[in-house]
């Protein structure tokens, strides 16, 4: 088991994006790449949370769309209302690709903000009181950052094992 202190002293690479005017993260190991959005082809009959499918290095990947998985679309901030407005915004512009399970899976992001390296140990686990709009099941922990907190997200968790499984079989046809 790891001591508080040695805790303390390891750190994390995170990337942090933006869904919707929010901030989150990810560990940066559950990442293979990052990629400008390219031409995602629709899917009839899917997940609605499904974007569609990419070609990704020959492989045909899923692309979710976090916005719709998490369903931040009513929790639109006003500073991206307003950067929109101005135009430096352009919503869903990349694609983190991760690996659930040995699915290869991308999400779609509006926007990459850093790479940031933080301690271990300022990484918390969620209280049952804390409120987000994102459902708890989806939540690794939080990021204490100097200026604000950000949610670090469960890649593992964002699909359940019945659209793993489902995806995994539409892949597979």
């Amino acid at each position: 088991m790891i001591s508080e202190s040695e805790k303390s002293k390891q750190m994390v690479s995170v990337i942090l994006f933006e869904i919707e005017g929010e901030q989150f993260g990810i560990d940066l190991l559950t990442a293979r790449e990052i990629i400008p959005k390219g031409q995602i082809r629709r899917l009839p009959q899917t997940f609605e949370f499904v974007e569609g499918i990419f070609n990704y290095r020959g492989d045909i990947i899923y692309i979710i769309n976090l916005s719709k998985k998490l369903r931040l679309a009513e929790f639109k901030t006003l500073k991206k209302k307003e950067m929109e407005l101005s135009g430096e915004y352009e919503a869903n512009s990349y694609i983190i690709v991760v690996s659930i399970n040995n699915i290869d899976t991308g999400f779609l992001v509006d926007r990459i903000i850093n790479i940031s390296h933080v301690k271990a140990s300022s990484i918390i686990e969620l209280s049952p009181i804390f409120e987000t709009s994102v459902s708890i099941e989806y939540i690794k922990g939080i990021i204490k950052f100097e200026d604000r907190p950000r949610i670090m997200l469960d890649v593992e968790k964002v699909l359940t094992e019945a659209e793993q499984v489902q995806i995994q079989k539409e892949l597979n046809i």
